[in-house]
């Protein structure tokens, strides 16, 4: 018995696109296609497989974002009969206060804790703040926290009342050994900018980190973690409450990092879903196809039929590609799967893919077998 054995490759790698092994049987020309099997461009050929990546829409949806306290607030009252001013300055949980030392001064104390408000720094004057805010300088002897300057904005037109800049900090201190100074890290942001610093340590076991631009020093007031931070053009021996992650963590910060909520399934934009059929050419017999299977460097599948379509034949199984590993969520329903080796969630610097399919037809036409 004579049999004619058609056996066609098919090879994508990466994105790059290889197709066109063509054979002849009973002089027709026959060729194997990935074609897409939905939306608008359905039946046209694939120019590349995409990696599906099945989603739950778990930590998906609109993240909930907490914010920093305010370290710094005070607020002005009208001037008494002699002119003089005064401030209820809340400090790093503390309450104070305070007088003004003469009239204009905008310098205020309590005899210990004092206050000094500045449109402008004193190392840089040519800097001088908008209507409505300060440059201010807090000496708090107890705490040992002398000209601490921030600037602080009034809440509203009219209101006196005013607060430090929000400012989030994360700062993170590498586990070395005690004998070695250690190195860090600073995230800082607000709604203008963000900062990334590394640091190290000025000494082993001193708690403070520089380098060419911030100054951090780890301290500890009325038991509790607070970030000293100098910045010169924003910040010096500015004083901010912060708190350890988790014990022995070495990670403080003055903010809740976000909290992820969920996303329902039908609400996920799946643009990686491609499903996708093969498609025969020159043959219009599904009796003549005697095998078929895609296979990839992790997976086969042998179990592939066709049916007739308008003048060629059509897999009626749908496939989808997925990376071979453990999925967030299962592959939908009504597609075969077929694992590749591509271990990246989307198509985004893959390791390269190669995707098979082979085509097994019967014939009569007159040939020598081996």
């Amino acid at each position: 018995m004579k049999k004619l054995l058609l056996v066609f490759g098919i090879v994508f790698i990466g994105v790059a696109v290889a197709i066109g092994i063509a054979v002849w049987l009973s002089y027709r020309n026959v060729d194997i296609e990935f074609v897409h099997a939905e939306s608008k461009d359905i039946g046209k050929p694939m120019p590349f497989l995409p990696v599906f990546t099945p989603q739950s829409g778990i930590g998906q949806g609109e993240p909930i974002y907490d914010s920093p306290k305010h370290d710094l607030s005070f607020s002005l009252s009208p001037a008494n009969g002699e002119g003089l001013r005064s401030v209820a300055m809340t400090y790093l949980g503390g309450s104070y206060a305070l007088t003004e030392t003469a009239q204009d001064s905008l310098a205020f104390t309590n005899g210990e804790a004092r206050l000094i408000l500045s449109k402008s720094h004193p190392s840089f004057p040519q800097r001088e703040l908008v209507s409505g805010a300060f440059f201010t300088f807090v000496t708090v002897p107890e705490f040992g926290i002398a000209n601490a300057v921030y600037i602080c904005a009034e809440t509203a037109d009219g209101s006196y009342v005013f607060e430090n800049d929000l400012q989030g900090w994360v700062f993170s201190i590498s586990k070395a050994s005690s004998d070695t100074p250690r190195d860090a890290a600073l995230d800082m942001g607000n709604e203008c900018y963000s900062k990334y610093e590394e640091l190290v340590e000025t000494t082993s076991g001193s708690g403070i980190f520089t380098n060419r631009n911030f100054s951090v020093r780890l301290l500890e007031i009325s038991g509790q973690p607070h970030l000293e931070v100098t910045d010169a053009p924003l910040f010096s021996n500015a004083v901010f409450s912060v708190r350890e992650t988790a014990p022995q963590s070495g990670i403080y910060r003055n903010y809740n990092p976000p909290i992820l909520t969920d996303m329902s399934e039908e609400d996920l934009a799946m643009t990686d879903f491609t499903p996708w059929r093969l498609k025969i050419t020159g043959v219009i017999i599904p009796f003549l196809v005697s095998g078929a299977s895609i296979e990839t460097l992790v997976y086969k599948t042998d179990k592939i039929t066709f049916s007739k379509v308008d003048g060629f034949l059509l897999s009626d199984q749908k496939f989808i590609l997925i990376p071979d590993g453990k999925l967030e969520a299962p592959p939908p329903a009504g597609y075969v799967p077929i694992r590749s080796d591509v271990i990246t969630p989307k198509w985004e610097n893959p390791k390269v893919s190669s995707v098979f399919a082979t085509l097994l037809l019967w014939g009569c036409t007159q040939t020598e077998g081996k």
